[in-house]
């Protein structure tokens, strides 16, 4: 009879452990899903300042840049807050996967922002495209990954990184075929609509100062 109980009480912790796990869950994923939320609106209200400058009204460029800037930084923030629940839960959840995929989607629309922008307002923005794929499918992604994390740390908000899952589907899947990504060996950077490989830091600061970053830590 003990043995009975005892066995009915696991059942009944256990239920309830899962119903709270599945309960915190909803939250979160409630609270990310308005964040992203949130982004998107952010992103559709640059668009639509962005569209103004472009018909010829006197929108000051500092205040598009000072939004884009701000919103990009939010659209970080809530993605890494995202990748790290996916990365540390015991089971990836399907429905916080499928938000992974629309934050992807996302930087797909602010990297075409950056590039309005700068054809505007010669913001000098300097966006970048990154394709690449799980590292026993592209064993030199991590170490771009670096390179590129210290070009950033370098240049701030004078370069803008994009990186995209090339195996991705959907707008991802339409820039590998426009940028030939799956013809090449991963990983692959796209800067001002030229298609590079593998590169290191020193070599992305060369590109960028070419192609008009005015640095002068950077550029000799």
């Amino acid at each position: 009879m003990l043995t009975i109980i005892i066995f009915t009480i696991g059942i009944f912790i256990g239920n309830n452990v899962e119903q709270l796990r599945v309960e915190k869950l909803y939250t979160d994923l409630q609270q990310q899903d308005l964040a992203y939320q949130n982004i998107v609106t952010e992103s559709n209200y640059i668009s639509y300042i962005v569209s103004l400058k472009e018909q010829g009204e006197n929108i000051n460029c500092n205040t598009i840049k000072g939004n884009y800037y701000t919103s990009i930084t939010n659209l970080d923030d809530s993605r890494l807050k995202l990748e790290a629940y996916i990365n540390n839960a015991k089971v990836k959840e399907e429905e916080y996967a499928r938000l992974k995929d629309h934050y992807a989607n996302l930087q797909i629309n602010y990297w075409i922002l950056a590039n309005r922008i700068d054809n505007i307002c010669d913001g000098n923005m300097n966006p970048v495209l990154y394709f690449y794929a799980e590292k026993k499918k592209c064993p030199a992604c991590e170490d771009q990954g670096t390179h590129l994390s210290y070009v950033k740390a370098k240049l701030k908000d004078e370069v803008m990184i994009f990186s995209l899952d090339a195996e991705k589907e959907g707008a991802i899947k339409l820039l590998t075929q426009r940028y030939e990504v799956n013809q090449r060996e991963l990983p692959v950077l796209v800067i001002n609509e030229k298609v590079y490989g593998f590169s290191s830091n020193d070599e992305i600061f060369s590109i960028l100062c070419k192609n008009g970053l005015d640095n002068k830590e950077v550029c000799n």
